[in-house]
């Protein structure tokens, strides 16, 4: 008999994660797969259970966002392996499961563990931890901080820009080195942005979706970038914005060139490590159960 992991943080949503958990199990009970609930006190040791656990699971359930899904995946690329893997969105953004068009509702996802269909799908890493769907620094992962849940939720992208008219005239541009498998470039950065998929803040940002790191890099800041910025959010077309330096890449060393500046990064929504960095593409790393209507 299958026995699948279920992972899940009680204390999120008011119980309703825990309550997902139950109906999930009662829906695999009824196909003869066993489920066994995996949580923990902290971020660390839910990933230290799901990483001890792998060897004795046919799968695993995420029930939560973006955040989540990160402990799932560093758990994946720290073991250097992966089983199958099923999303419950739960998060207030989720933009890992919008790209691949598992449903918001939770009976429907449900549906889509239950028909187990799969497909191998690629995600990123920075150093041990995984990237599910966003790494970024500079002003934007300041920013973040300053933006409450609810905002994100009703305004999306928008609600960024009215924070980086709040910080212009500070000295937040940095001189990056960015080497990537084909070149190397020294540019002033204001925002770096890479994320796995076309989609950022709930959003379709741009219309290319190669398997590879989606990076946008915004130089400086200004009125007029800003106005730019808020033009890319309601267009998505950031790709196409001269404001912008935009890169696909399966690899990324990030250096600071500026001296005693401790530069951190943001990877899924929350606090990650400090430059240097380097960021590798996990290609066709994953299983993901998807709906037998999408490819």
């Amino acid at each position: 008999m299958k026995t699948y992991g279920i992972f899940f943080n009680p204390n999120a949503g008011d119980g309703k994660s825990e309550e997902t958990a139950n109906l999930l199990k009662e829906e695999l009970r009824k196909i003869q797969i066993e489920s066994k609930f995996l949580t923990a006190p902290s971020e660390e040791l839910a990933i230290e259970k799901i990483m001890t656990s792998l060897e004795t699971l046919d799968g695993i359930v995420a029930i939560g966002g973006d955040g989540t899904l990160n402990c799932v995946g560093t758990a994946f690329i720290r073991s250097q392996k992966s089983i199958p893997l099923g999303i419950i969105p739960g998060g207030t953004i989720n933009n890992f499961a919008k790209r691949w068009h598992i449903p918001l509702n939770v009976e429907e996802a449900i549906k889509v563990i239950i028909e187990g269909k799969t497909r191998k799908i690629s995600i990123g890493k920075c150093h041990d931890r995984a990237i599910i769907s966003s790494f970024t620094f500079g002003r934007l992962a300041d920013m973040s901080n300053d933006v409450r849940q609810s905002e994100k939720q009703k305004y999306g992208l928008i609600v960024y820009p009215y924070q980086a008219l709040k910080h212009i005239g500070r000295k937040t541009s940095y001189l990056i080195r960015y080497k990537t498998e084909k070149e190397t470039k020294e540019l002033k950065t204001w925002v770096a942005l890479a994320t796995t998929t076309s989609y950022v803040g709930g959003l379709h940002y741009t219309i290319h979706d190669a398997n590879a790191f989606h990076v946008s890099i915004l130089n400086n800041m200004s009125f007029s970038k800003v106005l730019t910025y808020l033009r890319y959010a309601f267009t998505g077309e950031l790709k196409k914005g001269k404001a912008v330096t935009y890169i696909e890449t399966e690899k990324l060393e990030l250096t600071s060139m500026e001296q005693g500046v401790d530069i951190q990064s943001r990877i899924d929504g929350d606090k990650g490590p400090s430059l240097p960095l380097t960021l590798e593409w996990e290609k066709d790393f994953i299983d993901l159960m998807i709906p037998t209507k999408n490819d």
